[in-house]
Formats: structure tokens, sequence, C-alpha cells
């Protein structure tokens, strides 16, 4: 992506029709998953499991988000930005963010837009609300540099070692070691990619530091043998594989040519679900099935927090499901899956921030959102559960959940 496009002001005209107000639609959906699931582990019967997913888009930390809290609290827990959705990653399997931006911290000097980089707290505040799933490579991996990432890395490795981060590597043996985690009995690979690095290039002697899937961005050539490379050995070690891509257009709602196609790509390869981000705004999600094999994807799950300041961007996604998984046929079925809408909320002195659920958003919030008060721009329930409508159509067999 170009760095001058992540500022507070867009340029994309067809997104900011979108971004406008539509017609609405009404959904019904379930609550916060229950957390005695009876269909969790391995049944003695049938030899069957199962595992819940909940996960989220890109947290963008621009440094309003944490140089203003620091000054209000005198501390830097940021747990209160997401107190509000943290019981569905408590109550999820595996539970998944989009990273999106380093967290290096002090050491590297605290940074906003354009190359970001958040406090290593940041971090302690994601373990803390239950996340066990960062999908580390983006293209701001190196906002702060080699030394950076790998004192991420670091970091996340020493106090964190039951967290799964992907898609970045400490040394070179490990790009090639499968990322496996074990959910009640059944293995799931876990594996991320992003096309590219905002200009930055890897260290010659650091050529496996992040995943970067695409050749060249002028033409979009794919480098399928890397994706190759690590997923085959992904596929040999664990039953079920969910690949978290970085990809699309910036502020585009609708998946790009290069993005149908890498699905394709992973659908054949017979990955079960992908997560897609990188466009911080909302994309469709679909269920492509052949005849032996079911590949959930969510093109583009927008922002789960940032400091944009576009109604468009203020909106997210919430991706859920269950894999249902059978040892004897090699089967994983896709249960239940679902988007539920999020809202980022900013004030308009641009100090508190907090994402919540659309259904828990209210119009007295939208009223005193920053893109209402200083932008000028309807955030209204109405204008959220329009924009996701249209956005979202009534894709089959994933339920959309306003309400």
């Amino acid at each position: 992506m170009s760095t001058n496009r992540k500022q507070r002001v867009w340029h994309t005209a067809g997104t900011i029709l979108l971004c406008l107000g539509l017609a609405a639609c009404q959904i019904a959906g379930p609550d916060v998953p229950a957390t005695d699931d009876t269909s969790a582990g391995i049944q003695a019967n049938d030899r069957t499991s199962s595992f819940t997913f909940t996960g989220v888009g890109d947290n963008l930390l621009h440094d309003t988000l944490f140089v203003y809290h620091e000054q209000d609290t005198g501390n830097r827990d940021y747990s209160g930005m997401y107190s509000e959705v943290t019981p569905y990653f408590q109550n999820s399997d595996i539970a998944y963010i989009n990273f999106e931006t380093p967290c290096a911290g002090d050491a590297f000097g605290l940074s906003g837009y354009p190359s970001f980089n958040g406090p290593l707290e940041m971090i302690d505040t994601l373990a803390g609300m239950g996340l066990n799933w960062f999908s580390t490579s983006s293209n701001h991996s190196m906002d702060a540099g080699a030394d950076g990432l790998l004192a991420e890395m670091a970091y996340i490795n020493e106090k964190y070692p039951g967290i799964f981060y992907t898609g970045t590597y400490p040394d070179a043996g490990s790009q090639t070691m499968p990322a496996v985690m074990d959910v009640n009995g059944i293995k799931v690979g876990l594996a991320s990619f992003t096309y590219g690095l905002n200009g930055y290039t890897l260290p010659e002697d650091k050529p496996w530091l992040v995943n970067v899937f695409v050749k060249n961005e002028e033409t979009g050539e794919v480098n399928y043998a890397l994706m190759d490379k690590i997923l085959d050995p992904l596929t040999a070690a664990s039953d079920v594989q969910i690949v978290s891509m970085h990809w699309g257009v910036e502020y585009q709602n609708q998946p790009s040519d290069m993005q149908k196609q890498v699905a394709a790509y992973l659908h054949k390869k017979g990955v079960e679900a992908v997560i897609g981000s990188h466009p911080h705004v909302i994309q469709p999600a679909e269920l492509l099935e052949s005849e032996d094999q079911q590949t959930l994807v969510y093109y583009s799950l927008g922002n789960f927090i940032s400091g944009q300041d576009q109604n468009c961007t203020m909106v997210g996604g919430m991706a859920q499901f269950t894999i249902d998984y059978d040892f004897d046929t090699k089967r994983a079925t896709i249960v239940d899956p679902s988007f539920t809408p999020t809202v980022t909320w900013i004030s308009p002195d641009l100090r508190r921030y907090n994402t919540q659920l659309f259904r828990d958003y209210t119009d007295e919030e939208a009223a005193t959102q920053y893109v209402t008060v200083v932008q000028g721009q309807d955030c209204s329930r109405a204008y959220v559960r329009d924009y996701v409508t249209q956005v979202m159509g009534k894709p089959e067999n994933i339920q959309i959940v306003l309400d």
C-alpha cells in the first residue's frame, strides 16, 4: 500500500460513495458463545471433535490512541478500549487479531503514521483479552526495522509462549516450521502472508523475516512457490488449516481479482478458512465449496480499532465459526459461520477510543463520534446498518448478525 493513503483523509471516490447511506436490513443473531461447549473435545463414540473461532480485523495504532491514553490515565493499560468485545475472545478456542502495526516499544521510538510503532504494553493488553493468535505480517511489519520486529517477537516469545504469531519469524529455521495449535485434539495449522512492506525491503541476511507473497506489486504477480513452501509442510502437520491474508486494495469494498485468485488457490490447497485484512474497510465473505472441500473466505474484516476518520473506516467485522472434524474421514465441516459488524468510537478531541459490536452501538454515541462532530459525516446506526447490508449482501450459508 502507498503510505500516503493511510492518513486520516482518503482519496478513493468509490468508497466515499459507499460511506454515505443506503437501504436497511435486519437479521437476528446469536449471543456470546457459551463457555460450556458440550461439542468440544474428542467424542468417544464417533471420533469427532470441534473448535470455535473468533477473529477481528486491523489493530491500527495511530499514535493518538496510546499517547493521549497515557497522558490522561498515567498508565499503558489499554484494555478499556476493548472491554466490550473481550468476552467473545475469551469464550473462543481460537481468538485471532490482525496485529497490523508493530509494537516494538520505546527502544525503537513510539510513532504513528506513516511508520508505526506501538508500546510493548499493547501486547500485554491483547494477551490479557484472551487473544491467542496474532497475524504479524502486514505492510507495516518493517516499520520499526528488522531489529524492532525481532524485539517484538522476542517479547511475545518470552512473556506469552502460548500465543501463536504467524507470518514473521525470529530465525531462518522457523519459517518452514509449521505453526500448529492443538485444539480439542484437532491439529490446526496457522499461516499468514502479506502482499508487501510499504517500500521497505527485507535484509539480505534475513529474507525469511516476513512472508511476502507478491513478487511484484505493480504486476500483482503472486509468489506461489513461497506459499507452497509454507503451506505444504503445514498441511502435512495439521488436520485443518486457517490462513490470514494481508491483501487487496485500500478503501475498496470489493475484493480484487488477485484476492479472488489467491482464495481459489487456497481452496485448492485444502485450506478451511481465510481471514483477510488490509483494505481498512469491510469486504464480502463467501463459502467456496467443491466435492470434498469447504473454504470460508472473509475477504476483509476492516478496522478493529484505529485513528482513521471516515465513517466507513469506523466499521469492522468479527468473524465467528465452528469447525467440526471427523478423524476417520479426515473431513472438516464449517458450522454456523457469521459476520458481526463492529464500530469504533472516537471522542471529538481524539483522546478516547473504544470498539464494540454494532448491536451495542447507540445513536447517542454516534452523535458524539469524531467523524460526526468534526468531519460532519453520518455514522448513525442507520448508516452502519445500511452500509454493512450493501457491502456484505446476503451470502449463502453465512449469517450477517445485525441484532
